[in-house]
């Protein structure tokens, strides 16, 4: 009878990796936003989950349209075109 730790690694070797995550597709639409303040933030999109990081030095990003619309809500943040 073998190890039960034997299993384990064979089920391992078995198992492909973890396919990594497709970049964001053709059909996903962006809206360019502006951060009205100078001080460094970093927001996490509602729709999306993304992190933004907005500073002084990059106060224009492309935003997810879902994630935009609530950061438009905000005072601290512009539609620019």
């Amino acid at each position: 009878m073998g190890c039960c730790g034997q299993g384990r690694a064979a089920l391992r070797q078995a198992t492909s990796p973890t396919p990594e995550r497709p970049a964001a597709g053709p059909a996903e639409r962006r809206v360019l936003v502006h951060y009205r303040a100078g001080a460094p933030v970093v927001v996490r999109g509602v729709a999306s989950g993304r992190l933004y990081e907005f500073d002084a030095a990059r106060p224009t990003l492309y935003v997810a349209e879902g994630d935009a619309a609530a950061l438009l809500r905000s005072r601290w943040f512009e539609r620019s075109d």
